[in-house]
């Protein structure tokens, strides 16, 4: 390499390294700063001045792990009124027999379970959900993923956004956390160490205009305005456009300082690789200038590019060594003060290789357009929506949640 290259390699390289340092803080004083600020109700779990009927829709697919255990949170709120109504398109599905041992071990909770098979679209969960919202009872909608485990206060907290008349919809961050061996592990680590920071990061520059599968919570009149579901059955991030119609149409989005469980469960290396490249293309498409932009924030990634360039000078040793400390640093502080997910030596070492892991899939995001959901494999188009290239049957089916 000629030395006008190198000083550009070195350049460019130091410049990622600074990029991801200042996130790594920035991230973390935001973390702080929203994990920190409480408001009465939401806060304490105080009686809000009025709590509004809800309906939770909940579409299923298959027995996922512990999928009795996260259901059955939902069925134990502290909260007057509300009903619950679960989803499957298939009679034959698992899910089911869930649905009615919950129906029968809390039978004073207003439970219902709608079989339907009938389809608007690519995006099957958004079929089951508009087969469910017909028997919808209140007037806020609330949706959650099966793979979401809840607090008793969960519905007290999330309806107390709705206090301010100018919200249309509430959501929530969501914590990983792994009931598995090491992949459900990483899988857990990707979602405390890199999806809430990030989300931690955004906040700094823009305000809240998608929302998260976790929860999000609708006014019903704000959700029939906007279209109902069906206007969504083709896209791959529901969730995501979801929250952008209902800001389009001039209501605020407000996420809440909440936390949800999300329960992971991957059990091959296999269906880690494949939902983290669903999920990055996701956001690829979704968000394609802010997905290019977050490469500055993969230090580690750098930090080891500028280990090799350097040939591991003791510079470049004790460079990396900063931001490798950084990083474990900052990440263990979000998941131990802020998360409630305190994590162990070894994970906190894995945070580093895990990084690694996703810096590939970042780029593997931009090497192609297809992704595996729910036994099928769809193309994503440039406008987000899906077509269909393989039908249920022809690839290899994993059992897990409608996110």
């Amino acid at each position: 390499m000629s030395p006008g290259l190198a000083e550009v390699g070195q350049l460019l390289l130091a410049i990622a390294i600074l990029a991801s340092v200042v996130c790594y803080v920035v991230g973390y004083l935001e973390a702080r700063r929203f994990f920190g600020w409480r408001s009465g109700a939401t806060a304490h779990g105080e009686p809000c001045r009025q709590l509004p009927s809800v309906t939770l829709l909940k579409p299923l697919r298959g027995a996922d792990a512990e999928l009795y255990e996260n259901l059955a949170t939902f069925c134990t709120q502290a909260y007057p009124t509300f009903q619950i109504v679960f989803g499957v398109a298939d009679g034959a599905d698992p899910a089911v027999q869930v649905v009615r041992r919950l129906q029968r071990e809390f039978s004073s909770v207003d439970i219902d379970l709608v079989i339907d098979a009938r389809t608007y679209g690519t995006n099957l969960k958004v079929s089951n959900l508009h087969n469910m919202y017909r028997r919808a009872k209140h007037d806020v909608i609330l949706i959650t993923d099966s793979d979401i485990r809840v607090s008793p206060n969960y519905l007290r907290r999330i309806m107390a956004e709705f206090e301010d008349s100018g919200v249309g919809l509430a959501t929530c961050l969501y914590r990983g956390v792994a009931t598995g061996g090491l992949p459900a592990v990483v899988e857990a680590l990707c979602v405390n160490t890199d999806f809430v920071p990030m989300v931690m990061l955004a906040r700094v520059v823009e305000r809240p205009t998608y929302a998260f599968g976790s929860t999000m919570a609708i006014r019903r009149a704000v959700l029939d305005a906007s279209g109902g579901f069906v206007p969504l059955a083709n896209y791959l991030a529901d969730d995501y456009h979801l929250g952008n119609r209902i800001v389009t149409h001039g209501h605020r989005l407000t996420v809440s300082n909440l936390l949800v469980d999300t329960v992971m469960n991957a059990t091959t290396w296999r269906a880690v690789v494949s939902h983290q490249v669903r999920w990055a293309r996701t956001q690829r498409v979704c968000r394609p200038g802010g997905y290019f932009g977050s490469v500055l924030t993969h230090g580690t990634l750098w930090a080891s590019v500028n280990l090799v360039f350097n040939h591991c000078a003791p510079g470049a040793v004790t460079l990396a060594a900063l931001v490798y400390g950084l990083r474990m640093l900052t990440a263990r502080a979000i998941c131990k003060r802020y998360l409630g997910a305190s994590l162990r030596a070894d994970e906190t070492m894995l945070v580093l290789l895990k990084d690694l892991f996703m810096s590939a899939v970042w780029l593997l995001a931009f090497l192609g357009n297809t992704v595996q959901w729910g036994g099928r494999r769809l193309r994503v188009m440039k406008d987000g929506q899906m077509v269909e290239i393989a039908p249920l049957g022809t690839v290899e089916v994993e059992v897990h949640p409608q996110s």
